[in-house]
């Protein structure tokens, strides 16, 4: 008979396993966590654009889909419910050709309150838990072992 336990102990201890587990755990407790502290106001990728545009406010809709691993039509549509939801103003911009998206009060007042949440909770935990040490030597190992499955077979994200 097999000993489910030990094949389990096995399995869970393998690296691949624990960065998946550890990405779809990070999923959920972002979903979790901005309906606790957040709310229901603005969705998790709202909140996440909102974010970026804040600290790149020249991001493009091209800019916003990469960081995010999203297609454009995707981020187009989130930003056409934002503008809907008065969280930002799309301005086109003929001579450059260029739809610059501008986070309005409202939409910046529920950054503000967002990001304090984050803050109080998860940065100084996290800075509280590690050390910046640390933090940068996790932040290296992760980079080098997507670098060594990129060796074996070249993987490119949106």
């Amino acid at each position: 008979m097999i000993d489910v336990d030990k094949v389990t102990k096995k399995f869970f201890n393998n690296i691949a396993y624990q960065i998946d587990y550890t990405a779809n755990f990070s999923k959920s407790f972002r979903r979790i966590f901005h309906a606790k502290y957040i709310g229901e106001e603005i969705a998790p990728d709202e909140f996440f654009i909102l974010m970026l545009l804040n600290k790149n406010p020249d991001f493009s809709q091209a800019d916003i889909a990469k960081v995010m691993f999203r297609g454009k039509a995707h981020i187009g549509k989130i930003l056409n419910e934002m503008e809907t939801k008065g969280f930002v103003t799309r301005k086109y911009d003929d001579s450059l050709n260029y739809t610059q998206n501008v986070v309005t009060p409202k939409g910046a007042e529920l950054f503000e309150k967002g990001i304090a949440q984050v803050r109080g909770n998860i940065i100084s935990r996290t800075n509280s838990e590690f050390t910046t040490e640390e933090l940068e030597q996790f932040i290296s190992y992760l980079k080098r072992y997507r670098n060594m499955l990129n060796s074996i077979v070249e993987v490119k994200l949106k």
